[in-house]
């Protein structure tokens, strides 16, 4: 059986990017993005969590903030998990593997924003592990 799971998103920050530590102490940031769907009657927006580790996750939460324009590539990750009241809960998140700062709307042809954002595409690191729901203290992003 064949299995694939890839996800390209590029859109803006819809926040702040959170940066955590898990109790090991592993850089982990959360930060949403949204993705404007045009129709043909329209534009739609479309949400979404994004979950980026270790030295990724500290390269965005220093570099990027609410509004600022971003190209994801990562993995589509099922969570699920029983709230305070008992109810079962579950969600969908994209856990990033790389990374690509763009242009914000302020910038000029060759200029640039704050230091970095030349610097092109971050990389997550150890992509070889997977990190589940056991790797950090109930962060909520």
């Amino acid at each position: 059986m064949v299995s694939f799971n890839r996800v390209v998103l590029a859109g803006n920050l819809t926040r702040d990017p959170e940066l955590r530590f898990t109790s090991n102490g592993i850089p982990v940031c959360g930060f949403g993005l949204a993705v404007n769907r045009v129709r043909s009657k329209g534009e739609e927006v479309d949400f979404f969590d994004i979950t980026a580790w270790r030295e990724l996750g500290e390269t965005i939460a220093n570099y990027k903030k609410k509004g600022d324009p971003i190209l994801v590539e990562g993995k589509l990750q099922f969570s699920t998990w029983e709230a305070k009241d008992g109810s079962k809960r579950n969600k969908v998140d994209v856990v990033a593997d790389n990374v690509q700062f763009l242009g914000s709307r302020g910038d000029s042809e060759g200029g640039g924003g704050r230091q970095g954002q030349q610097s092109g595409q971050q990389s997550g690191g150890r992509n070889d592990v997977d990190i589940n729901e056991e790797d950090f203290d109930d962060i909520p992003f």
